[in-house]
């Protein structure tokens, strides 16, 4: 576990993907669940880290890809709290909706996803909009930045100018893009929402892929959405 600012913490278990355990005037809010083989792992850490399970108040997925929402199922074994996403994500959470549009190399990917991190779906999800507060942490903004889903959920901390955006953005190998064309809904709704995040004040980046930016973020992001109009 890193931790980042005063009450923002990297869980590292997941290994490719990150979550981030947040906390809040309420108790704990873990940010993403990581992928299904991660959870135990993930429980580990939260204890090494000096937080208790119990605490945790809440959880926010941001989309509803498996290794963002596949750790939920387990870690609700162990304890039972809310799960929040936006609407327009919350069939493909609870497995009553494909993941991805189809494509042959998204079949291949599903098809290896489903032998090595078997899904188990959410029964009960709550709606979690735009401009909406979540209970626990009142302090962070909710911002719906679809494209890489429809259903893309980000949350902004505009005291502290921290953006934790799922796979909004993607910072794999320290260079800051967005997720990779094949693995978006809507590539060009993606590229509208990095536009919109550049408007933001931004110090500090949490991906959900890659190392977090920890410094001077919002001209990073800037940067990338420059290259769009290349």
């Amino acid at each position: 576990m890193q931790r980042l600012r005063k009450g923002l913490y990297l869980l590292e278990s997941g290994g490719f993907v990150n979550a981030y355990l947040i906390e809040g005037p309420r108790g704990l809010t873990l940010v993403d669940t990581g992928h299904p083989r991660a959870a135990e792992q993930f429980c580990r850490e939260i204890a090494l880290g000096g937080f208790a399970l119990k605490e945790i108040e809440q959880i926010l997925v941001t989309h509803s890809h498996f290794d963002h929402a596949g750790g939920a199922a387990y870690l609700l074994d162990k304890h039972r709290v809310k799960v929040y996403a936006h609407p327009d994500d919350i069939a493909a959470i609870q497995g009553k909706a494909p993941q991805r549009p189809f494509s042959l190399s998204r079949w291949v990917s599903g098809l290896v996803q489903r032998l090595w991190f078997p899904y188990r779906p959410l029964e009960v999800v709550v709606p979690l909009r735009q401009s909406e507060t979540l209970r626990a942490l009142p302090q962070w903004q909710v911002l719906h930045t679809p494209g890489h889903t429809p259903g893309s959920l980000s949350l902004y901390q505009p005291t502290d100018f921290v953006l934790i955006c799922g796979d909004a953005l993607s910072n794999r190998k320290d260079k800051l893009s967005l997720s990779p064309r094949p693995y978006n809904h809507d590539n060009e709704l993606a590229a509208k929402s990095a536009k919109r995040l550049s408007e933001l004040p931004c110090e500090v980046l949490c991906c959900g892929h890659g190392p977090v930016i920890r410094a001077a973020a919002g001209q990073r992001i800037h940067e990338l959405v420059e290259t769009f109009k290349a």
